[in-house]
C-alpha cells in the first residue's frame, strides 16, 4: 500500500485536475494505494470541491497551520507503508510518480530532483535556495542539488523517525532531507521537470529563507555537533590570537579582553565536544 498526500491551501482552479491525474497514472501501474488530501484552511472552494469527493480521504481544516503540519497530518491518517507527497499546484509531474515507486524498492527515499522545464522559482528564491546550499555543505559535506522538493516517496518510518523536530512550515522536506542524508539513509535523487504553478504561491522568502538557515543550524547542531561549535571555537580562537598580538604589541601584556575570547573558545569547544558525545551515545542506543 502507497499512501499519496496531497497538501491544498486555496488550489480550487487545480486540485480536482491533479487527483484526476494521480488515479490515471497509479490505475495503470496496478498497484494498491490510498490519497490523502488535506485542506489547510484554504479560503476559496478547495474545501468543498475535495468534501464532494467519494475516491480520496478527507482531511479539512478551518485555520491554515502550514505546509508541515498537513503532511504530518496526512502521514499520521495514512495506512501505506511508503508515503508519496505532491503538491497540488501542478508544478510537478504527476507521471514520475511510476519512476519513483520503481526506484524506491532500494532506497528509505527517492526524490525528484527539479533540474528541468520552467519553474516560476524568482531570482531571490534562486539566490536564497543557492546560499541555503552552500551553508548545508560547509556545515554537513554534503552538496544537495535540490534540498526542498515537493515530489518524493519515503518509507512511513523514516519519517516518524524525524517526526519530533520536523516543523509545521514549508521546512518539512528540508528538514527530512537534510537528516536522512546526515545520518546516510539511503536517498536517491532522479530528475523531474518543474512547471510553473497554478495560482499564487504561498512562499513568504524572506520569512522562509530565514527560517531555512535557522533550520539548517539546528538540524546540524542535533547531528552532528562539532560541525556547527568547531568553527564558532576556531574563530574565536583566532580573536584571541590577534587581540593578544595587538596587546603585547601596543601595552607588552595581554589585556583582559583577549582573556575573555579565549574562554569563549576554550568553553564553546568543550560544549561542542559533550555535545557530540551525547549525540553519539544517545544513537548508539537507538541503532
Amino acid at each position: 500500500m502507497i499512501s499519496i498526500v496531497i497538501p491544498a491551501y486555496n488550489e480550487e482552479t487545480v486540485i480536482s485536475e491533479t487527483i484526476e491525474n494521480i488515479h490515471s497514472v497509479l490505475i495503470k501501474q496496478g498497484i494498491d494505494y490510498e490519497i490523502i488530501a488535506v485542506n489547510d484552511g484554504s479560503t476559496d472552494n478547495t474545501d468543498s470541491l475535495l468534501g464532494k469527493r467519494n475516491d480520496i480521504i478527507f482531511i479539512s481544516r478551518k485555520i491554515n497551520r502550514g505546509y508541515g503540519f498537513s503532511l504530518k497530518e496526512g502521514i499520521n491518517k495514512s495506512i501505506g507503508t511508503q508515503i508519496i507527497i505532491i503538491d497540488a499546484d501542478g508544478s510537478y509531474p504527476i507521471d514520475k510518480i511510476p519512476s519513483l515507486i520503481k526506484e524506491s524498492s532500494g532506497y528509505e527515499m527517492v526524490i525528484g530532483e527539479r533540474s528541468g522545464g520552467q519553474g516560476s522559482m524568482s531570482i531571490f528564491n534562486k539566490i536564497a535556495k543557492l546560499t541555503l546550499k552552500i551553508l548545508i555543505y560547509f556545515l554537513s559535506s554534503i552538496w544537495i542539488k535540490d534540498i526542498n522538493s515537493g515530489l518524493r516517496i519515503f518509507n512511513k518510518e523514516l519519517a516518524e523517525k524525524y517526526w519530533s523536530i520536523i516543523p509545521d512550515g514549508f521546512s518539512f522536506t528540508t528538514t527530512i532531507t537534510v537528516a536522512a542524508l546526515i545520518e546516510q539513509s539511503r536517498v536517491k535523487f532522479i530528475p523531474i521537470n518543474y512547471y510553473p504553478r497554478v495560482g499564487k504561491s504561498k512562499i513568504k522568502p524572506v520569512q522562509d529563507f530565514f527560517s531555512f538557515v535557522i533550520l539548517v543550524f539546528r538540524i546540524i547542531s542535533f547531528f552532528k555537533p562539532l560541525r556547527f561549535y568547531l568553527p564558532i571555537a576556531i574563530f574565536f580562537l583566532i580573536a584571541t590570537i590577534i587581540r593578544a598580538i595587538r596587546d603585547i604589541i601596543m601595552f607588552n601584556s595581554i589585556e583582559t579582553a583577549a582573556v575573555l575570547l579565549f574562554m569563549i573558545s576554550l568553553q564553546t569547544f568543550f560544549f561542542g565536544l559533550l555535545a557530540d558525545m551525547i549525540v553519539s551515545k544517545f544513537n548508539s542506543r537507538t541503532k
